[in-house]
């Protein structure tokens, strides 16, 4: 009984010992992690010059690393329902908060991202950008266009001396198997890098909220938060706005190619919104079943849906019904000929064109303008 009594004492003493050693050591040894604002910045401090000559994705990550920003934004949303206005209730205020990613692509301060990120101009979005090395910068949106998903914020010149600009590539000579480099926040987690490869040009996705009709294909990982950071290739050179992915499939994602932004930021920095042309004019394919109903020898062209009345189509003696043969002079065989020959035009153009109409060919001049 005594030797037990000893060997228990002696346990207590060792336990009473542990703990106390532990409670001098535990608030000295802390490990903390919060998505977004993780200890490490390698990326953003490695040097691309450190980096082997036998390491190409690794050197220019390092390159593009600084120009790339995670975008956190706090919106204000005010309520205000039948209930608060008859009992004459103080409307009801909420932060909605969002996070992306964005690049520098202007030493003024322009930031490329996503309008799905940022939101419109006007909003009342309170945005806060983040470098890899920490640091932060206010930004305020310039434009934004919903129809292609980019959008364009600016940063305070006082807040970012030593600004890092991105070099932009071309993406219109882009083929499959190119590689393909995503940077960006997925998820919270700062400068996450993933690589790829081009899948496809050119493609064209429905999301329910937009069209995309020109989009890149990688199987570089994108990831909520991916959206608005760059797609670069192996040189460093951005080639597109990773913007999508596909969240029923593995290893499909999307980005807009570097051409269509930087023509959309571009228009962004003059104007503050895009000009679009428009013809006032909705036409669908010509199927089989309507060739039939119509009498036409080929289901060709574009058949007139719907017209917006005393738009530009409807002053050219357009109606619904017609099947549109030419326009500008080139034959229209499909509605995607139609929407491309008047996305190309610029406003003001004049563009003869050519309907058949029971049977007939009809001529008339359609006078491009601006989208409203």
């Amino acid at each position: 009984m005594e030797r037990r009594s000893g060997r228990f004492w002696a346990a207590t003493g060792l336990l009473a010992a542990g703990f106390l050693a532990g409670s001098w050591l535990a608030p000295r040894v802390r490990v903390e992690w919060e998505p977004g604002r993780l200890p490490d910045q390698a990326l953003a401090q490695t040097s691309r010059a450190a980096v082997s000559a036998d390491e190409p994705v690794a050197r220019e990550v390092c390159a593009a690393g600084p120009t790339v920003v995670n975008i956190d934004t706090v919106k204000r949303v005010v309520v205000q329902d039948d209930f608060d206005t008859l009992f004459d209730r103080t409307p009801r205020v909420y932060e909605r908060r969002g996070a992306g990613s964005g690049v520098v692509i202007d030493p003024r301060g322009y930031v490329l991202t996503n309008q799905h990120v940022v939101g419109n101009t006007g909003d009342n979005v309170q945005i806060t950008a983040t470098f890899g090395n920490g640091k932060t910068a206010r930004g305020k949106v310039i434009g934004s266009d919903r129809e292609t998903d980019v959008a364009l914020i600016k940063l305070n010149p006082e807040d970012v001396p030593d600004l890092k600009v991105a070099r932009l590539g071309d993406s219109r000579n882009l083929a499959p198997g190119q590689w393909a480099i995503a940077i960006g926040n997925p998820y919270g987690y700062q400068q996450t890098v993933t690589v790829g490869v081009v899948g496809h040009t050119g493609r064209v996705l429905d999301t329910g909220e937009r069209i995309y009709k020109r989009l890149i294909q990688t199987d570089a990982a994108i990831n909520p938060g991916n959206s608005g950071g760059p797609l670069v290739d192996i040189h460093g050179n951005v080639i597109g706005i990773n913007t999508v992915v596909r969240s029923d499939a593995q290893g499909i994602g999307f980005a807009i190619p570097i051409d269509l932004a930087k023509g959309i930021a571009d228009e962004l920095i003059r104007h503050g919104k895009i000009k679009r042309p428009w013809a006032g004019l909705y036409t669908q394919d010509v199927s089989p079943e309507i060739a039939r109903y119509l009498g036409l020898e080929r289901a060709e062209g574009a058949f007139v849906e719907k017209l917006i009345r005393q738009g530009p189509a409807w002053r050219a003696g357009v109606r619904p019904g017609d099947v549109l043969r030419e326009l500008g002079g080139r034959k229209i065989r499909s509605r995607a000929e139609a929407d491309a020959r008047i996305a190309s035009a610029k406003i003001g153009d004049t563009l003869p064109l050519i309907v058949e109409r029971e049977g007939q060919l009809l001529k008339g001049d359609l006078v491009i303008t601006e989208a409203p």
